[in-house]
């Protein structure tokens, strides 16, 4: 491990790559601006976290002793604060579906990356990481857990029922179409929004994306039968979903998933710098908007508020 000088006031970037040769290249290519740590150990980079402040941390996902989403996982419950970015350069769906439910990453950087796209993102990272730092976790809320809302929006009506049944203090709305969970939404901005990727009016993957990009505080649960990584990618790096749950899906694991929904969304109505750590990248829609009913109907929503 190459660590840096204590008395620095630069940002501190870790990186995490069991390539050597990989790691040269990053810290030639950022030292000038940060203070760069570099590690070809995971489990090396998790002791680092505990003793010295990191703002972001990058790792690769593809490491032989312990893969990158398991790294971020860690790295969040020690250092809540410290940015996560995953690097990938393969197809493994388990790696970055844990990623997003465990390490809550910000972004996901696609291998060969290119050195621009990687340094604007660092940069991204960085000023987020200084701006929302207050020292204080999810465990640290100024008040008792509120009875909070979910609006469901899903083909399967038992997820809405289960929920009611095992949540009796939350309260679950059901919508059968897009237009019932906006109006729902419109009603009470601090829902929480389920949702599958396929809804009657067609894919909501780009409509998750303009959402969020409008409305950064919108915590977003997707619950969907997946088989696409790089549409998984986008739900991080375009749209800052909350939770990816597979079909058919596990009880215990959308309860525990709700419960981590209701503190986080009350985190950010308690803790509004911690917006920033859920920017979104800006949407790049690949059809006109009057031509996709998703597309349509949000931006109605959001003029509608906007109002």
């Amino acid at each position: 491990m190459r660590e840096l000088s204590a008395m620095s006031n630069k940002p501190t970037i870790l990186f995490v790559d069991d390539e050597e040769r990989i790691l040269r290249t990053l810290e030639m290519s950022f030292r000038h601006i940060f203070n760069v740590i570099t590690t070809t150990d995971g489990y090396e980079a998790l002791k680092l976290l505990k003793k010295q402040d990191v703002d972001v941390i990058i790792s690769d996902q593809r490491m032989p002793l312990i893969s990158g989403a398991e790294v971020l996982r860690a790295a969040r419950e020690i250092s809540p604060t410290t940015m996560r970015i995953l690097l990938t350069g393969y197809s493994e769906l388990a790696g970055i579906v844990g990623s997003i439910n465990e390490g809550e990453i910000f972004r996901y950087v696609q291998k060969p990356w290119r050195l621009q796209e990687l340094r604007n993102t660092i940069d991204q990272a960085v000023n987020i990481a200084k701006a929302s730092r207050s020292g204080e976790t999810e465990d640290m809320l100024d008040s008792e857990l509120k009875k909070g809302s979910i609006v469901v929006l899903h083909s399967k009506k038992a997820i809405a029922q289960y929920i009611l049944k095992e949540k009796p203090d939350v309260n679950v709305s059901y919508a059968s179409s897009l237009d019932d969970a906006l109006s729902l939404l419109e009603v009470d901005s601090q829902a929480i929004l389920l949702t599958d990727l396929t809804i009657s009016e067609g894919e909501i993957c780009e409509g998750l994306a303009l959402l969020k990009q409008c409305r950064p505080q919108l915590v977003v649960i997707v619950v969907t039968a997946f088989s696409d990584t790089s549409q998984l990618i986008n739900l991080i790096n375009s749209a800052q979903v909350y939770r990816v749950l597979p079909l058919p899906i596990s009880r215990n694991m959308l309860i525990t998933s709700i419960d981590s929904a209701l503190r986080h969304n009350q985190l950010l109505a308690n803790r509004p710098a911690m917006l920033q750590r859920h920017r979104v990248e800006p949407v790049q829609v690949q059809q006109p908007l009057g031509a996709n009913p998703v597309l349509h109907r949000i931006r109605g929503y959001l003029e509608r508020i906007r109002a």
